[in-house]
């Protein structure tokens, strides 16, 4: 409860920063490729345009709201607080840069959204500490200056980030309770090459999967040369019977040290 009430306070300090302080933030579009308006802010990365499209915003994972008999997500009102503010000072106007896939399954369009100002709204949740850096492939673009965005927020534990489930933790540390989106350090023990992709074994209970259609985006990577290295993983965890499961779509969720 400590640390939920600390980010709570960090949370409101960072909504109330200066616009001026909001400037410094960069991830600048390349193009632009519709204006729209605003009609609906439904949580911190996703809203309603006028024309009724239910937009995703790119290249970012904000915490849940409250839903069916999911509990609320810490800072989720304060994430889907400040989109509302930033989208209601700019008169309910923004600007969209499509991803390379333009709609994910639930057919909600899919881009980065910018102000009025050319201030990328991605990139001031990531600085503000109400949103983790998420890249799904194939919209990686920005994701490497998300990403920058996320490790200066990491560093100086803003948001979400001074919340006790976010902290970096070690495989052993690993409880049935850890289950969501998650920081984990271990070591490789194992790497093998299964029917639907590749394997990583992180200190043997920890199972790491790269489907088939995600091995291209780690062309860069040996996976076997991996075996006895250090890692830092980031995404969501899901505790098993006898072990813990996630699932990686992109290399910069795949820290090796």
């Amino acid at each position: 409860m400590r640390n939920i009430k600390k980010a709570l306070f960090i949370g409101a300090f960072f909504y109330a920063g200066t616009i001026s302080a909001s400037n410094t933030i960069s991830c600048p579009a390349t193009h632009i490729n519709e204006r729209a308006h605003v009609s609906k802010v439904h949580d911190g990365d996703t809203l309603r345009l006028d024309d009724g499209r239910k937009v995703r915003l790119i290249g970012i994972d904000t915490p849940e709201l409250a839903r069916r008999n999911q509990a609320e997500q810490p800072l989720a009102a304060e994430a889907r607080t400040v989109l509302k503010q930033l989208v209601q000072d700019a008169g309910g106007n923004i600007k969209l840069q499509f991803g390379a896939e333009r709609a994910d399954r639930y057919q909600r369009t899919l881009a980065h959204i910018y102000l009025p100002d050319g201030r990328n709204v991605q990139a001031i949740l990531i600085a503000r500490g109400l949103a983790t850096a998420y890249t799904t492939p194939p919209n990686s673009r920005l994701g490497a200056c998300y990403r920058a965005l996320e490790d200066q927020a990491i560093a100086s534990r803003t948001g979400i980030w001074a919340l006790k489930d976010y902290q970096l933790k070690s495989v052993p540390e690993l409880t049935r309770d850890d289950d969501g989106f998650r920081r984990i350090q271990g070591t490789v023990t194992r790497q093998y090459t299964g029917k639907k992709g590749e394997w990583l074994i992180i200190d043997d209970k920890l199972r790491i999967h790269i489907a088939q259609k995600d091995i291209i985006h780690f062309k860069d990577i040996r996976l076997p040369e991996l075996i006895g290295r250090p890692v830092q993983l980031h995404g969501w965890l899901h505790p098993r019977k006898t072990d813990f499961f996630m699932a990686l779509r992109h290399p910069s969720a795949l820290i090796m040290k």
